[in-house]
C-alpha cells in the first residue's frame, strides 16, 4: 500500500522520493517565530527535554493561553496572535515531538497525559498565568481536556476565564483519518510510509488539504511547516507521536465528561470546509455535552475555514474571542455580519 503514497498525498512521485527528500530551505517566517520565543527545560523519561515557548503582548492585559494540534505547532497561531496581541497576552508552546521542541526518538512516549502535565508546569512556573482563557486545537483540544481532568480537584491556584474549542476529533468513531494518517499510525506500515515522506512532502499535503483555500507548496506559510518538521528531523517521529489517536479513542469518554462537569464558559468554532474533524463531531459535541450542562456554551460555524481554521479565518476568529471574553455574544441563531465568509453562531446555551 505505501508504494500508492505519493499518490495518496496528491503529489506526483518524481517529487516525493527526488528534490522533496533534501533538508528544506530556511524559511523567514519560521525564524521570525523562533526570534519571538525562547526555552524551557522538561524533564521527562530520564532525559531533558527542551521546549520551546513565546508568550506575546502586554504582560498586564487578559491572558489567553493557546495549545496546538498534530502534527504541527504553535506556529499555527502566529496570525491569530496577531490580530489579539493589542488587547491580549497571549502564551503558547511546542509539546515535545512538535515544532521548535525537541524530538526524542528511541523510545519515547509521546502522551496527552504528559503534555496535560506540561501544561500545568508551563502555566505555574513559566508563563506564571493565574487567570486565563483556554484555547486548543486538534490534539490540542485533547490535551485540554486532559488538563481540566488534572485540576478538576486539585488546588492549582488558576482559574480558566473561557474555554475555545477549535476543530479537533474529540470523538474518534466520527473522525475521517486521512490515508497518510493511517499508514503513520499502523507500525506494519510507518516504516514504509517514513521512507517516501519529507518535510516539504507533509507540508504540500497538509496546505492543499487542509487549508482554505488550498495553500502552494511555494506559499511562504508551507514553508515555514517544512521548516518545523525538518527541525531535528521531525517526521521521523510522527509514528510515535500520532499514537496520541489510540489514546484519545481509548479516553475520549473520560474527556467528555470533564468537559460536561466543567463550570467553564465554552466556545465551539469549527472550519466547515474539514474533511477530517467534519462538522459532525463539532456537533455531536454539542448535542451530546454542551447544550445539556450548567454552564455557558455557543457554538460557532465558520463558513470559509478549513481544519486550521484560525489560519483561514483569524480575524473573524478574533472577533468571535474579543465578543465571548467581553459576555457580548448575539443571541443564535445569527451572522456576525453580511460578509460571505461571516461566522455564524448556530446555537447557544445560557
Amino acid at each position: 500500500m505505501t508504494r500508492w503514497l505519493p499518490f495518496l498525498l496528491g503529489i506526483p512521485f518524481p517529487l516525493a522520493v527526488g528534490a522533496f527528500a533534501q533538508q528544506p530551505l530556511a524559511s523567514d517566517l519560521a525564524e521570525n517565530w523562533r526570534a519571538s520565543g525562547e526555552y524551557f527545560t522538561w524533564q521527562s523519561q530520564g532525559r531533558d527535554v527542551k521546549i520551546f515557548y513565546a508568550c506575546i503582548g502586554d504582560p498586564a492585559k487578559p491572558a489567553i493561553l493557546m495549545l496546538h494540534g498534530f502534527p504541527t505547532s504553535s506556529f499555527d497561531f502566529h496570525l491569530l496572535i496577531q490580530k489579539l496581541q493589542p488587547d491580549f497576552r497571549i502564551c503558547t508552546f511546542d509539546f515535545p515531538g512538535y515544532g521548535l521542541s525537541d524530538k526524542p526518538a528511541a523510545g519515547y512516549r509521546y502522551t496527552l497525559g504528559e503534555d496535560a502535565e506540561i501544561t500545568r508546569y508551563f502555566i505555574l512556573n513559566i508563563a506564571k498565568l493565574k487567570e486565563f482563557a483556554l484555547l486548543s486545537h486538534d490534539r490540542g483540544d485533547s490535551v485540554a481536556l486532559a488538563f481540566l481532568e488534572l485540576i478538576e480537584n486539585s488546588d492549582s491556584g488558576v482559574r480558566i476565564t473561557h474555554q475555545f474549542i477549535i476543530n479537533g476529533n474529540l470523538y474518534m468513531s466520527l473522525a475521517k483519518l486521512m490515508e497518510l494518517q493511517k499508514l503513520l499510525l499502523d507500525p506494519s506500515t510507518s516504516a514504509a510510509a517514513l521512507k517516501q515522506l519529507s518535510p516539504p512532502l507533509l507540508a504540500a499535503k497538509l496546505g492543499t488539504s487542509l487549508y482554505t483555500p488550498p495553500l502552494e507548496p511555494a506559499d511562504p506559510e508551507v514553508l515555514a511547516l517544512a521548516s518545523f518538521f525538518a527541525y531535528q528531523s521531525g517526521t521521523d517521529v510522527l509514528p510515535a507521536t500520532i499514537q496520541y489517536l489510540n489514546e484519545r479513542k481509548q479516553f475520549e469518554n473520560e474527556f467528555l465528561q470533564a468537559l460536561a462537569r466543567s463550570s467553564v464558559p465554552v466556545t465551539v468554532a469549527w472550519g466547515i470546509h474539514d474533511m477530517v474533524a467534519p462538522v459532525r463531531v463539532a456537533d455531536y459535541v454539542w448535542k451530546t455535552v454542551l447544550e445539556a450542562r450548567k454552564a455557558p456554551a455557543d457554538f460557532w460555524l465558520m463558513p470559509c475555514g478549513n481544519h486550521y481554521v484560525q489560519h483561514d479565518q483569524p480575524g473573524e476568529l478574533a472577533r468571535i474571542i474579543r465578543l465571548e471574553l467581553t459576555g457580548e455574544p448575539p443571541a443564535a441563531p445569527a451572522n456576525l455580519s453580511s460578509d460571505r465568509c461571516s461566522p455564524v453562531l448556530a446555537a447557544y446555551h445560557e
